[in-house]
């Protein structure tokens, strides 16, 4: 579909904290994004809300472990419909830290990973900043 085929047009909307907020409980899969020697690198994770921080779950020997011991990050979701042009995002900007495990949430409030794999590192990005869009039809 172009342009020109559009059934309506549509129109941005800025999202408020607490929606961003309702919208990042309501999901379970992101993108993590940091920079590395090479630029900016933007990873799908699984992640769980934690007391209003992003909590994901790793490899304590990935590169991803390696980057965000303690680095800015940001981390952001989103959920588009491509016939209808309309959807919304939602991205957090902070800084990275490894999580304690005695500060850990009880097991079923963590991340849980669809990958296999040893994944006994957690991080929690803690934000700074949090905004959000929604692609509304007019």
């Amino acid at each position: 579909m172009t342009n020109d085929e559009r059934w309506f047009p549509s129109h941005l909307k800025e999202l408020g904290e607490p929606e961003c907020l309702e919208l990042l409980a309501e999901h379970h899969v992101g993108r993590v994004a940091y920079c590395d020697d090479l630029g900016p690198v933007v990873l799908p994770v699984n992640y769980a809300v934690d007391q209003g921080t992003i909590l994901i779950q790793t490899s304590p020997h990935s590169t991803l472990a390696s980057r965000l011991r303690t680095a800015p990050a940001s981390f952001q979701i989103d959920e588009f419909d491509e016939y209808t042009q309309t959807g919304w995002s939602v991205l957090v900007r902070g800084s990275a830290a490894y999580v304690d495990p005695t500060d850990l949430p009880a097991d079923e409030d963590r991340p849980h990973t669809w990958a296999e794999g040893q994944r006994s590192l957690h991080i929690r990005i803690t934000p700074h900043e949090i905004s959000g869009r929604r692609l509304l039809p007019a």
